[in-house]
């Protein structure tokens, strides 16, 4: 299930725009729930809940709608083209990161004594079994190219209804001890939909908006409201619908997003920007609050999580852009050896 290649001017904008869309929903979220630490931040929370259907289900989505080709690569190419840098950075973030979220905790009031660097380690050297933070979402990308590749020779329909069936029993409460390990259960449908359905996902971003469609947006819409308001979450099965009509309505959203400025061009380069972002908003976090009360914040603590999560995207950007040219490159691109090692 393939579509014909095409230019990358006219190709599927709306898919580089929905990318976007995902990667600025992540940062939202996550500024959203730092920023709680020291500002009154319960009515972007709330947003966040009904966003939530759309924003993980379009990202792996839109992972998988180009990873055909994965599939029929040798091991070798697929470890030397995504795997190496996805192991990479993983542990290279993961430990940035470990160090972040000990400014974080300090800021959410745990005391230094709390944190012991064996600790620490240790909780770093297990991340590859226990991914930390938002890095499993990298961790679970990779796991799914090496699933869905030793799983090329069963039958499509019967992997998307595994997984389905999974999906649909992890998203109704069905919780694991490790975020990473719920996430592959609640997300690997998604990224198999877009890897067996292109075509289907690729003609709905052509198709014009008809009362279907807009039915399918209007019922994403009231699902995502009604679950939070009324506590209905635990319904089996009926959060992974709100999911799949989340990816319709991302589909939609993002296509009347295409010419919003910047938007397709951040969504053509998400991971620095996932890998970067939220220790960028721990430590703008840091300084709001310590500027609060001495600096008058009042007027924007209600924009402080859009304003903190746009920041953090552009950071992310020109820092990237920063170190591609000298030697924190290596912050966001697997050492040759990495490959050649491995190719051995």
């Amino acid at each position: 299930m393939s579509a014909a290649p095409e230019s990358r001017a006219g190709r599927h904008e709306w898919v580089d725009a929905g990318r976007g869309l995902a990667i600025v929903l992540v940062a939202l979220y996550h500024a959203t729930d730092w920023l709680s630490v020291g500002f009154d931040t319960t009515a972007w929370h709330a947003a966040s809940a009904v966003l939530a259907t759309l924003r993980m289900p379009l990202f792996f989505v839109l992972a998988g709608l180009f990873a055909g080709k994965w599939l029929a690569a040798s091991w070798r190419s697929l470890w030397n083209s995504k795997l190496s840098l996805f192991v990479w950075v993983f542990l290279v973030w993961g430990a940035i990161g470990s160090l972040a979220s000990v400014v974080g905790r300090l800021l959410q009031g745990y005391e230094i004594a709390e944190f012991s660097p064996p600790a620490i380690l240790r909780a770093w050297l297990l991340s590859p079994i226990a991914p930390r933070f938002e890095l499993w979402f990298i961790w679970a990308l990779a796991l799914f190219f090496v699933a869905a590749k030793l799983l090329r020779r069963v039958d499509p329909r019967i992997q998307l209804t595994v997984a389905a069936l999974v999906s649909a029993a992890a998203l109704s409460g069905w919780e694991t001890p490790n975020i990473g390990w719920s996430g592959v259960l609640k997300y690997f449908v998604f990224f198999l939909a877009g890897l067996y359905l292109k075509e289907h996902v690729l003609r709905l971003g052509r198709r014009r908006p008809g009362p279907l469609l807009f039915g399918a947006v209007a019922a994403w819409a009231a699902l995502s409201i009604a679950v939070p308001l009324f506590g209905l979450r635990t319904v089996p099965g009926l959060y992974f619908v709100n999911c799949v009509l989340g990816v319709v309505a991302g589909v939609m959203i993002a296509r009347v997003l295409v010419r919003v400025p910047r938007l397709p061009a951040i969504g053509a380069n998400t991971l620095p920007v996932y890998l970067t972002h939220t220790p960028v908003i721990i430590l703008t976090t840091v300084v709001l609050v310590l500027l609060d009360g001495i600096v008058p914040l009042d007027v924007l603590v209600p924009v402080l999580p859009p304003l903190v999560a746009l920041t953090a995207i552009t950071l992310s950007l020109v820092l990237s852009g920063l170190a591609s040219r000298g030697l924190f490159a290596i912050l966001y691109r697997a050492p040759h050896r990495l490959s050649v090692l491995a190719a051995r």
